[in-house]
């Protein structure tokens, strides 16, 4: 693997505790993460293969909903037996292939806010990184990492991007004639993506019983700490059955665009 080192490689947290994607039956229940690609490797592993196309090397997997099953995909997949793991109370951590894993368990129904304070003490000092276990992406990560650094009152720097309508729009006359159609256009207005990076102040803002979306994000937004770069590739948030439809039509169409770094 290819990588491009940035100077200071932070420690990545993944939240990847919550429920499983509801898929055609209730038997169908995985969670995402554990879910497979058309290569036959968990979702999982392909975030992963993201942050480490930028020389990241160290994450902190913050599980919940069928923690035991995402600890066996990350044992198996780098080879690494659970007698040979360091354990504590919530957490086990292993380091195999280049990479420093620990995964820490906050139970099924922790809210964010609480996974990320029991994260915090297996961060290393200064920036982390935040994202999540089931969106792929050719995010510019170092480009992330860079608008952090040159704004240092901002607590967190998201990435930004635009999302396509799920359906067409119609142009239309004001006497109602239709000139034309546009296939699932991209929307105006930007949403978040899922990437952030974060100073270690955050950490002091994490409330539990808090929503980081919904509560934290918002009031730092709101004291002018939050900043932005804006990403117009590719994004594939993965939150629903149809989702993965989609992914394997597109890896069928044009192979893996979000490992062009690997």
């Amino acid at each position: 693997m290819t990588t491009a080192r940035p100077a200071h490689r932070p420690t990545v947290v993944l939240l990847c505790g919550g429920l499983g994607l509801r898929q055609r039956s209730e038997s169908d229940d995985l969670p995402k993460p554990l879910r497979l690609l058309p290569d036959g490797r968990a979702l999982l592993l392909h975030v992963l293969d993201i942050y480490r196309s930028f020389g990241l090397d160290d994450f902190v997997v913050c599980v919940g909903y069928a923690a035991h099953a995402v600890e066996s995909l990350l044992l198996d997949t780098f080879g690494v037996p659970r007698w040979e793991t360091e354990t504590g109370p919530d957490w086990r951590r292993f380091t195999a292939d280049g990479v420093r894993i620990t995964l820490v368990d906050s139970g099924p129904e922790a809210d964010k806010c609480t996974r990320l304070r029991h994260a915090a003490p297996h961060l290393r000092p200064g920036t982390f990184l935040l994202g999540y276990g089931d969106v792929l992406s050719d995010v510019d990560l170092r480009e992330l990492m860079d608008r952090h650094e040159m704004s240092p009152h901002h607590q967190v720097t998201l990435v930004a991007t635009r999302v396509r309508s799920r359906y067409g729009e119609l142009r239309v006359t004001p006497g109602l004639t239709v000139t034309g159609f546009v296939e699932k256009p991209l929307a105006p207005a930007l949403i978040s993506a899922g990437y952030f990076a974060c100073s270690p102040r955050i950490l002091d803002a994490l409330t539990p019983g808090l929503e980081f979306e919904e509560h934290v994000l918002p009031a730092l937004a709101a004291r002018g700490e939050v900043g932005a770069t804006v990403h117009e590739g590719l994004w594939l948030p993965l939150d629903t059955y149809k989702d993965f439809l989609d992914a394997e039509a597109l890896v069928a169409k044009e192979g893996f665009r979000w490992l062009t770094r690997v």
